[in-house]
C-alpha cells in the first residue's frame, strides 16, 4: 500500500519538478575550503534512462535541494487532498 501512495506522489510530482532548472555543477574544491565547503557527489536517477547522472553540490546547497523537494511533494499532496475532497 505505501508503495502505490508512493507512486501516486512521483506520478503526481514529476511534472512540477521537471520545470526546476538544471542544477549547477560545483568545481573541485581547492586546499583552502573548508570541510562543509567540500562537494558531496551523488547519483541521480535520470526518467526514461537506465543510467544515472552524477551531481555534486556543498552540504548547504544539498540541504536547499531537499528543503525544495520537500515543499514540492508537499504542495502535490496537498492538490491531491483538495481534489480528493470532491463528491465524485
Amino acid at each position: 500500500m505505501r508503495f502505490v501512495s508512493l507512486l501516486a506522489l512521483l506520478t503526481v510530482a514529476a511534472p512540477a519538478l521537471a520545470q526546476e532548472a538544471p542544477a549547477q555543477q560545483t568545481a573541485a574544491p581547492t586546499a583552502d575550503q573548508t570541510k562543509d565547503d567540500k562537494p558531496i557527489c551523488r547519483r541521480q536517477a535520470v526518467t526514461g534512462s537506465n543510467f544515472f547522472k552524477r551531481e555534486c553540490h556543498t552540504k548547504a546547497e544539498w540541504t536547499v535541494i531537499h528543503a525544495r523537494d520537500a515543499a514540492n511533494a508537499e504542495r502535490a499532496l496537498d492538490q491531491r487532498r483538495a481534489g480528493s475532497t470532491r463528491g465524485d
